[in-house]
């Protein structure tokens, strides 16, 4: 078995299809791309779905080949939407790199360049997930094995976003999150490594929690996603070195990644303008039905 890192949380995968001499079908692998696109970034925990497909629907997953091809469409994603936020963060981060080597302090560079600033707080976000995630790796891993946890996430997701939803609009933009802003957020989003537990929603509610303006917390939380997604993508890469696995034709694997990055593209679209109205909400009542729903019939006999 093949453990990797998913939506910001552990999968434990058999190998690839391809090492089992089944060819992966091109309209499977477009609907696995839809699904990816879209679970990924709305707050319905893509991690809690597999756990629950695989359990109660014998759902399999497709494969670290395939895993790594989504990821990079979700990434893609990410970047199309946020290519103006994410090229001056680079810029901004560049500036502020050379003046710190011209001998500057950095809380005077950072007060400077408010583009440094907010690149430091995604840093000290990321940080900390990848602290609490080293730290609980054991106890994430063993979560993936039982789908009741998922269940009952899903229903602990719900009410997160509930809360969230009532929240009032805050007044602190992206140019005024703080160190602990970005604790707590880089905090939830290592929580969302349990199965049922969104990463956007989780992100973005302790956000709006922190009194952030909801722009802010949907950018930022989006933005914090791009890290994750690439440390996702790292863990599987090197798995897939370990096992020596032959990629499959490009024909498979590049409809695959356009689907992934067209339903991301519009998850995050439509996520922005839910989050913008106050109406993140909404995503309760589908995470109570979906969660309320695994967890009687995993409570009937024989589950």
């Amino acid at each position: 078995m093949v453990h990797s890192l998913g939506e910001a949380g552990w999968r434990t995968e058999p190998p690839p299809f391809e090492s089992e001499g089944k060819p992966v079908d091109i309209w499977k692998a477009v609907v696995l791309g839809i699904v990816q696109g879209l679970t990924e970034f709305l707050p319905v925990s893509s991690s809690g779905h597999l756990v629950l497909g695989q359990h109660l629907l014998g759902f399999r997953p497709p494969g670290l080949v395939l895993e790594v091809a989504l990821h990079l469409g979700t990434l893609v994603a990410v970047v199309l939407v946020f290519a103006r936020d994410l090229g001056r963060l680079l810029v901004g981060g560049g500036r502020a790199a050379l003046a710190l080597l011209r001998g500057r302090r950095v809380r005077q560079v950072m007060a400077e360049e408010p583009l440094a600033r907010l690149l430091g707080m995604l840093v000290l976000a990321s940080a900390v997930t990848a602290g609490v995630a080293l730290v609980g790796e054991r106890w994430f891993r063993q979560a993936f094995e039982h789908p009741m946890v998922a269940a009952v996430m899903l229903l602990v997701t719900g009410v997160v976003l509930r809360a969230a939803g009532r929240a009032g609009e805050g007044k602190r933009s992206l140019s005024g999150i703080g160190g602990a802003d970005a604790a707590v957020v880089g905090l939830a989003q290592a929580v969302a490594i349990i199965p049922g537990i969104s990463r956007s929603g989780s992100t973005i509610a302790a956000g709006l929690f922190r009194g952030m303006e909801r722009e802010a917390a949907a950018r930022f939380s989006f933005l914090l996603s791009v890290p994750a997604i690439l440390g996702a993508g790292l863990l599987e890469l090197r798995a897939l070195a370990e096992l020596g696995e032959t990629w499959p034709a490009p024909p498979v694997l590049l409809p695959a990644v356009a689907a992934a990055a067209v339903s991301g593209v519009l998850a995050i679209s439509l996520l922005l303008g839910v989050v913008r109205r106050g109406r993140i909400g909404l995503f309760a009542y589908y995470c109570w039905l979906v969660g309320g729903a695994a967890v009687l019939w995993l409570c009937l006999p024989g589950h």
